[in-house]
């Protein structure tokens, strides 16, 4: 059975940008995991997904293992916005296409979330859908 929470990590409407992840994708919707700097939380997590683990247990121990090493996508952050073109003033997302499926981390300041999509599904559209609901206010 499917994971579903409701937000409780970051400070914008992590459930409707859920929701509208939802209705951006035209595959499946993996997993959005919600997350700041301290703390995430798995606001959908498909059957398939989950069955990857076992038990729901065993995947929030991995996704704990993955936000440990959010300092890494912080100082890539940096490095693009500082080093390599400081005429920009932030990143909006990173994207990792591996051979089983893609993983978008979209941030929002210091917080953001983190999308898992089918390999082949574009992300333009998933990161419109979440900015979006973050600038309608859900």
């Amino acid at each position: 059975m499917a994971v579903e929470n409701a937000s409780e990590v970051v400070g914008f409407d992590a459930d409707a940008a859920c929701a509208a992840t939802h209705s951006a994708v035209s595959g499946t919707l993996r997993s959005f995991v919600e997350f700041d700097a301290e703390r995430f939380q798995p606001l959908y997590v498909d059957d398939s997904t989950l069955s990857f683990y076992g038990d729901e247990d065993h995947m929030r121990a991995h996704f704990a293992r993955l936000h440990s090493y959010l300092y890494l996508d912080l100082a890539e952050m940096d490095l693009f916005t500082e080093e390599l073109f400081p005429v920009a003033d932030r990143v909006h997302y990173i994207t990792t296409a591996l051979d089983l499926f893609k993983l978008v981390r979209i941030y929002h300041g210091e917080e953001g979330v983190f999308v898992a999509l089918d390999h082949d599904e574009p992300v333009t559209p998933v990161v419109e859908a979440v900015e979006g609901a973050i600038r309608n206010g859900g």
